[in-house]
């Protein structure tokens, strides 16, 4: 099978645990870009630290896409959405009333900004991890729209009672998944990684079966499911590893996206 994108998650997968891409791993990238194929981004982050991080692949034109979000945006580096799915209206004023009544961080988003009640050390931790400035605002419930929702708190086990919580009284209006263990995400029910994925697919006429996509955790389920070959990385969860069509060798610290691309597309 000769395939025409990589779509690859961040976090835990293209990044290393100090949040680089190695050598071995831009070079393979640039490589495959060579041949022709698409390097697609498919991440929680927001669009801007996205863009901050994937300069050092030296890949990327202004005709490239990516996806941010989770999959509630399609953007191409330019700035210009083509796909835009966002939470709004009651819903998401319900859905930070909840967050408050379990009393966890709850972070908002738009194009530019992430928006918080609250300055905790763990949102602080949150906006360096992820280079993205934070706003205070004295209520959330004033914003109309939110590109999506992150409940972002340490105890665990009180997340995964929202996320039942959440599931049990919106699953027909949400999507809500662990991205990492203490972040707890919320997007539009009509968005995810694998739905925007297929929207990406169809807009530049690339089939399923032409699509490696590589990840590590739950958000990544839908585009592991969508793509022709879905890759789990070596420290994937289990429960990703177990819907893979392939488990990579060595991890997101090992080169592990380079191991697929080696594996799937330059030996080929």
């Amino acid at each position: 099978m000769k395939y025409r994108m990589v779509a690859l998650d961040m976090d835990d997968t293209l990044l290393g645990d100090k949040l680089t891409i190695s050598n071995e791993n831009i070079k393979a990238l640039q490589e495959a870009n060579k041949r022709g194929v698409i390097i697609t981004i498919c991440s929680g982050r927001a669009s801007k630290s996205i863009k901050s991080i994937v300069k050092e692949i030296e890949l990327i034109s202004k005709d490239d896409y990516f996806i941010s979000y989770n999959g509630a945006v399609i953007e191409d580096f330019n700035g210009n959405n083509i796909f835009y799915k966002p939470i709004q209206g009651d819903i998401l004023k319900d859905i930070i009333h909840t967050g408050r009544d379990f009393g966890v961080d709850v972070q908002l988003y738009n194009k530019e900004d992430i928006i918080v009640e609250k300055y905790t050390p763990r949102v602080k931790s949150y906006e360096e991890s992820n280079k993205y400035p934070v706003i205070i605002t004295d209520d959330l419930t004033r914003y109309n729209e939110s590109i999506k929702i992150l409940f972002n708190y340490s105890d665990i086990d009180k997340l995964e009672k929202l996320q039942s919580y959440i599931k049990q009284n919106y699953n027909d209006k949400v999507n809500v998944f662990f991205s990492k263990p203490t972040y707890l995400e919320v997007i539009n029910k009509d968005a995810n990684k694998g739905v925007a994925l297929e929207y990406l697919a169809d807009h530049l006429n690339i089939h399923r079966n032409e699509i490696i996509a590589v990840g590590d955790s739950f958000n990544d389920i839908y585009m592991i499911e969508y793509a022709g070959m879905g890759v789990a990385i070596n420290n994937a969860r289990n429960e990703i590893k177990n819907i893979a069509n392939y488990v990579t060798k060595y991890n997101n610290n090992e080169d592990g996206v380079a191991e697929v691309i080696n594996k799937f597309i330059l030996d080929n």
